[in-house]
């Protein structure tokens, strides 16, 4: 008898040190600071060195542990280095895919082990990522072509710089000047080749379009560092931006400066807010397992001139 009610106390207290440990476990778990790998495209680019920044500065602010990997635009090593995030068990991951093809199994295999994906700045489209956060990059597209034909009156050449081919802004960015010149059959692209995103590209093909091309009006190029790269081709073949009518995209400060100085005459904001906006939904989604009432959100990009500078992402950072 004695025995026999020694065991049943001995059970539920057992039971009760049992239940103890699972609670505390369960406070443990939804406390411990949650850890994100950030799988960079390239930080080294313009944009994305403040993009990186904004997203790491977010982190802090929603008290998270972000590690950041590095592709250097090379699709073979960010691909390496998601698995190797895997490998590390973060929670979840966010990137920029260099180009989604690439990425497919990679982010394949983050599925299979149950490691949720978001995609910002250029889409995951073909894999299974949570959701992405961009920027309307037809509509950036569409709204270069409509500012040169503006300041044209519809008729003029143009020469053209493509970001990366395969990357989603380029493709976009092209789908949206392609359809709006549509309406303008006064103007004509009369040279057309990718930088690569990158300001010495910029300058490479513009040297190629002034060997090549005799005459043209306008230059539009899918992101500043090329337009800036452009702008000085030109001036060391002795042409003056001041004549020719240039657009760049991303509002980087180095363009806002430009345009100040009157060497660049515009450029389409891509807002940095993307960047914040996945991250922040991809945290509430881990703590809450609420996902956002979309799958894809864009944020809305603008014109930037000499006359609303003032409204551009950088604008503080050219203040004297």
């Amino acid at each position: 008898m004695i025995r026999s009610k020694f065991i049943r106390l001995m059970v539920t207290a057992l039971l009760i040190l049992v239940g103890l440990s699972y609670a505390c476990s369960q406070a443990g778990g939804q406390n411990r600071k949650l850890t994100i790998g950030f799988a960079a495209m390239n930080v080294e680019m313009t944009w994305m060195k403040f993009a990186y920044h904004a997203i790491h500065k977010k982190a802090t602010e929603l008290g998270i542990k972000l590690i950041t990997y590095d592709a250097n635009n090379d699709v073979t090593r960010q691909a390496t280095n998601i698995e190797d995030l895997i490998k590390r068990k973060v929670d979840a991951i966010i990137t920029d895919p260099v180009d989604v093809k690439g990425l497919i199994p990679a982010l394949n295999l983050a599925s299979r082990k149950g490691v949720p994906v978001v995609a910002f700045d250029r889409s995951a489209h073909g894999t299974p990522y949570l959701f992405f956060v961009g920027s309307d990059d037809v509509e950036a597209g569409r709204l270069a072509c409509r500012f040169l034909a503006d300041r044209l009156n519809g008729a003029g050449e143009i020469i053209v710089l493509e970001g990366a081919v395969g990357s989603s802004p380029a493709i976009n960015r092209s789908k949206g000047f392609d359809d709006e010149i549509k309406k303008y059959p006064n103007m004509k692209v009369v040279f057309q080749k990718s930088g690569g995103f990158f300001r010495e590209g910029g300058y490479r093909v513009m040297e190629e379009a002034l060997a090549t091309v005799a005459n043209f009006d306008a230059v539009y190029s899918q992101n500043d560092d090329m337009i800036l790269g452009a702008i000085e081709a030109m001036e060391n073949s002795d042409i003056s931006p001041e004549k020719i009518l240039t657009i760049g995209t991303d509002a980087i400060p180095k363009a806002l400066i430009a345009i100040r100085k009157g060497r660049l005459d515009a450029t389409i904001q891509y807002p940095i807010s993307q960047a914040e906006i996945a991250l922040e939904k991809l945290v509430h989604y881990l703590k809450t397992g609420d996902l956002p009432e979309w799958k894809e959100y864009l944020v809305k990009p603008w014109v930037i001139t000499n006359e609303n500078i003032s409204t551009g992402d950088f604008y503080s950072v050219i203040q004297d």
